[in-house]
């Protein structure tokens, strides 16, 4: 993914985190399209030059929009990593991105920019890509490493990256298709980890059964 802010001198850490959240809101309720740059400079009270001494254009603003949505979710790359360094088994560490996941997808924020960009994307597909590159694919090329990393070369990187997608598809199912439409409600706690250790579970027997082959 490409670096969203300049090199040079130290910035304000403050005016970044200004101007991303006023441009998240932009994002949210005027659409990609309809943002810019100078819009987002108004919103978050600072210059335009400003606004470029932290973000290279539009495309990167909204990447890091994406990154920082997953990063509080801690679904960002380095705190996946961080899940697997401890003592947690490959079970756990499962349920413990998947709970954030879950999460995640139901946040009232992640489901308006997914409505955004499907609103976009046939215009727009450019919208479409910055989107998956920021979010779902780091996610998952993430999670592969994770899971690679516990095969313990038993796994293929091939084999992995489909565990890592098989995984984030039994997390969405079909919950995630009524939420964007509307019509299901968020999961409260005790729902969400009985849909997560489902999910964790059937992937686990497959991590079992590829690297039974293996061996």
């Amino acid at each position: 993914m490409a670096t969203t802010r300049k090199q040079g001198r130290p910035k304000s850490e403050e005016k970044y985190h200004l101007i991303l959240h006023a441009a998240s809101c932009l994002f949210l309720k005027e659409g990609f399209a309809n943002t810019s740059m100078d819009t987002v400079a108004k919103a978050s009270g600072v210059s335009k030059q400003t606004v470029y001494s932290h973000f290279e254009g539009k495309d990167a603003l909204f990447k890091a929009a994406i990154s920082s949505k997953c990063r509080s979710y801690q679904l960002d790359t380095q705190q996946l990593i961080d899940a697997t360094s401890g003592s947690l088994s490959l079970l756990e560490c499962l349920r413990k991105v998947g709970c954030q996941f879950v999460r995640l997808l139901q946040d009232p924020e992640a489901i308006a920019i997914f409505r955004v960009i499907i609103a976009e994307a046939v215009n727009s597909p450019h919208v479409a890509t910055l989107f998956y590159q920021a979010g779902p694919e780091a996610s998952l090329s993430t999670l592969s490493d994770v899971i690679e990393k516990f095969g313990e070369g038993s796994l293929s990187r091939d084999i992995a990256q489909q565990l890592a997608v098989d995984y984030c598809a039994l997390l969405k199912g079909e919950y995630h298709t009524m939420m964007l439409c509307g019509i299901q409600s968020p999961l409260q706690d005790e729902a969400i980890t009985a849909h997560v250790n489902s999910a964790a579970e059937k992937i686990l027997l497959l991590f079992t059964h590829y690297t039974q082959q293996h061996n």
